[in-house]
């Protein structure tokens, strides 16, 4: 989660997600995280606090659920990546806010 932080960190900081990513579209997030994902379980480990954090997600935005948060979040943004991006970003910051005692910016 504190990946995901850190690029919501770089796009308000006005560096942009391919500071991040390498490339400045939501599907290079997608990317940037399922390569996370699978990097962290190939090496026989697990993080709870990503798996709680798609949990959760499902609950607050059932319509990704289905389709993937990049093309719901994409529609709904009108075509802007970054607004995209930040969508979700948001929502990885708000999950965290809920549940650390003290978040990172």
């Amino acid at each position: 989660m504190d990946a995901l932080l850190y690029a919501r960190q770089q796009i308000l900081e006005k560096r942009g997600l391919w500071f991040v990513t390498g490339f400045d579209t939501v599907e290079s997030l997608v990317a940037f995280t399922m390569g996370w994902a699978s990097n962290t379980q190939f090496n026989g480990e697990s993080d709870r606090e990503w798996c709680d954090f798609l949990d959760w997600f499902d609950e607050v935005e059932p319509a990704a659920r289905y389709e993937g948060w990049q093309v719901t979040f994409l529609r709904e943004c009108g075509g802007d990546h970054e607004r995209a991006v930040m969508k979700f970003l948001d929502r990885a910051h708000e999950f965290v806010s809920l549940r650390r005692a003290s978040p990172k910016p």
